[in-house]
Order: structure tokens, then sequence, then C-alpha cells
């Protein structure tokens, strides 16, 4: 009986890190660490207080903005995939915003020593061209967006935090009120 509990104990086991591996594919950390790994050479004591203040201040913003870009991009591809298929891209966008993203991917193509970003262009597609993508196709998302007027202020709002934060800046506590409320307010409409 006790090696049938034990096969079983592995059993399980081995069934539960296969579950673990898949999310972790899917991108869901399954660890308190996971696999990141933090740059180890910037350590607290090497910066001035402020400076190390400042930018754990600014972590919160850019991960807020990096998740709620990321989830727009998400978003867009399930609707305009399901409306139009596969080809939704070659279809859907603008040559504006394609120019922009075949601009950056041919500049990432030059610095091949460095990952790539994305494995499809939506990935290369700056957040104020999101919003525009989304107002060029007004037909498939009006029935999810309230009006063009509230995504535009939203999008200008979080891409000028986010210029300010990529470059180094610091946002008044104010304005990272200002962009909580503005991911959560998306985040609520796109559900």
């Amino acid at each position: 009986m006790e090696e049938k509990v034990l096969r079983q104990f592995v059993f399980n086991g081995l069934l539960l890190q296969d579950s673990f591996d898949a999310l972790q594919k899917e991108g869901i950390s399954v660890s308190a660490s996971g696999d990141f790994q933090q740059v180890t050479r910037v350590v607290e004591a090497d910066f001035s207080p402020r400076i190390w203040h400042d930018a754990t201040d600014m972590a919160s913003v850019y991960q807020a903005i990096f998740c709620i870009e990321n989830t727009l991009r998400k978003f867009i591809v399930e609707r305009m995939s399901e409306r139009y298929g596969l080809d939704w891209w070659e279809e859907k966008v603008s040559s504006r915003i394609k120019k922009a993203v075949k601009t950056l991917k041919d500049k990432e193509e030059k610095n091949k020593f460095f990952s790539s970003r994305s494995d499809s262009e939506i990935g290369y597609t700056m957040l104020g061209n999101l919003g525009q993508l989304i107002i060029d196709n007004w037909d498939d998302f009006s029935d999810i967006i309230p009006s063009q007027a509230w995504l535009s202020s939203r999008m200008d709002d979080l891409e000028m935090a986010r210029n300010i934060v990529m470059h180094t800046g610091v946002l008044p506590q104010i304005e990272i009120d200002r962009i909580s409320s503005i991911v959560r307010d998306i985040l609520r409409q796109i559900g």
C-alpha cells in the first residue's frame, strides 16, 4: 500500500510540475522569484538616498504602464483577430503606424546582439499608436470604448507619464495617482 501511495505522490508532483511549466510559458510566475534575475550590481548603498527613493517610486509607475500597454496590445489583437482573422494587421492598420513599426524593427535588426522586443508588429507599436489604431478602427471598438475623446485623453496622459518615467524623470504623487486611476479606468472599460 505504501508503494502505491508513494507512486501516486510522485505522479501528482510530476503533474503539478507540468502545470507550473505551462503557466510559466504563458508568462505567469509560479514562484516568488521565478526565472527573473535582477541586475545584480544595482544596490541601494551605491546611490544617494534620494535617487534610490525616486527609482523605487517610479518602478511602480513603470510596472503599471508596462502592464496596461501590454494589456491594450492583447485587447487589440484579440478584437481584431476575432473580426478579421490573423491577417488583420495588413488590412486594418494605417500606413503611418506600419511605417513607424517598420522603422523601429529595422533599427533593432541592426543590433543583432540584442534580443528583439517582440515576434509581432503589435509588440513594436508604441503606446500612442495603440490608441490611434483603436480610433482608426472605431467601428470595431466603439461598443467597448465610450468615446474617442475619452480614449485620447487617457492615452495622452499615459504616454506623457511613460516618457517622463522612461527617461529617468520623476512624477509627483498627484501624477502617480492619476496614472493609477487611468489604468483602473481602462481595465474596467475593456474588461
